[in-house]
């Protein structure tokens, strides 16, 4: 075994039984530990927000958008549809119409109101583009209901009106036509829909399309198209196609990101702020190991005059404190990530709540990557190896004699 290798396990595994320097050693490795552990279970809640509303908002919504400067414009002989049809990536579209409005519904006596936005959908369609008919309780079947038209109602949306399925309830919208005035709408509701986006299941409800098509747009044609990609990422580029094949007057492009920018710049500038802020954390602990090395040094003046005096190299020497603490700093590092992975399939199992109109979601998810993981383990390690230069450079700086001369030495 390599000399500098023996001596360092020799002194970790005499530090082990206790005294001064174990002390101070296992205070150095528990800073490591710690620092990495709450690095790890920050930016496993970062990453997992960013995942989960990622998740939900493309999930719940198309990819890209395509709508008609003027409601209704689009009919099925459009040639949009076949642009569309061309777009590289566009693996299935979903027509729609969208209304607002205000449902109304008695509670108890008392009449409930709220602003809504009325979504019209092909079921058979939507299902291809968004998973909004797969989070339906009951599951759901159909628009369908004897001798009225169905309704869907976001989960919180319900719970606020006070509404359950089969109840009634009145849409009342202004519509730009002759009449100019009020238009009231009756709907049954068939069920409810939970996304976990706050906004999505307060404000929106979902009716058939033809059922929209015809109260909404006199017969006419739809609002707009959703489309699925085979890859969420790409949906800049697919809008970007869109908008150079389309006339500008007559359509509007609009991809998931540039609905919802705002949100994933402030995620990405919060992470960085947090890197920042948390980083000092790992920085507290390489200055802890080296001030524990430091001690190491000093302490062991008389065994580095020795080792000298015996031959040894001013190397050798050397690598026997910067083998001792990085060894210190791995198993810090090896301690935190135990328990930050472990503090991380804590919270998965209870997710902490969030106040859904501040945070678009209602729980708080932790996600932990293998490259997240590895990526602070890696910075955690490279802070304990640099900060074992200044005590390196104290046990070179040692002469033989000067050593051997210490506390505990020989005396001239």
């Amino acid at each position: 075994m390599n000399l500098s290798l023996w001596l360092a396990l020799k002194h970790l595994a005499k530090s082990r039984r206790g005294g001064f320097l174990g002390r101070v050693s296992m205070l150095a490795l528990s800073g490591v530990a710690i620092g990495v552990a709450t690095l790890l279970t920050v930016f496993a809640f970062v990453q997992g927000f960013q995942h989960e509303v990622l998740d939900l908002l493309t999930g719940m919504n198309p990819a890209v958008f395509v709508s008609a400067s003027q409601r209704g414009e689009i009919l099925d002989d459009d040639p949009l549809f076949a642009i569309v049809g061309e777009t590289p990536g566009v693996v299935a579209g979903s027509p729609f119409i969208q209304q607002k409005g205000v449902l109304s519904a008695s509670d108890g006596g008392a009449l409930q109101m709220r602003g809504v936005i009325i979504r019209g959908i092909e079921s058979a369609r939507e299902r291809e583009v968004t998973s909004i008919l797969d989070r339906c309780d009951p599951p759901f079947v159909g628009f369908d209901f004897p001798g009225s038209n169905g309704i869907l109602l976001g989960s919180r949306l319900a719970r606020e009106l006070g509404v359950l399925p089969g109840e009634e309830i009145t849409f009342t919208t202004l519509l730009n036509d002759e009449d100019g005035g009020a238009h009231h709408y009756a709907f049954t509701v068939v069920g409810t829909v939970q996304t976990g986006l706050y906004e999505f299941d307060r404000r929106f409800a979902y009716v058939d399309l033809p059922v929209a098509r015809a109260a909404f747009r006199g017969g006419g044609g739809v609002d707009g198209i959703g489309l699925r990609l085979a890859k969420v990422e790409n949906a800049d580029a697919a809008a970007n196609h869109l908008r150079g094949a389309l006339d500008y007057g007559l359509y509007r492009v609009a991809s998931w990101r540039d609905l919802n920018g705002e949100i994933f710049r402030w995620i990405s500038t919060m992470r960085s702020v947090l890197f920042l802020a948390l980083s000092l954390i790992i920085l507290v602990a390489g200055f802890n190991i080296a001030g524990t090395m430091t001690i190491i040094v000093t302490e062991k003046t008389r065994e580095i005059g020795l080792l000298l005096s015996l031959g040894a190299s001013r190397a050798r020497v050397l690598g026997v404190f910067l083998i001792e603490g990085w060894v210190l700093g791995v198993v810090g590092v090896i301690a935190g990530g135990l328990l930050g992975t472990a503090l991380i399939s804590w919270f998965t199992r209870h997710p902490l709540t969030l106040p859904g109109e501040v945070y678009f979601i209602d729980h708080l998810p932790a996600r932990l990557s293998p490259a997240l993981f590895l990526s602070i383990a890696g910075a955690a390690v490279l802070v304990a190896f640099f900060a074992l230069i200044l005590p390196g450079l104290e046990a070179l700086r040692r002469q033989p004699l000067e050593s051997l001369q210490g506390e505990g030495g020989i005396r001239a």
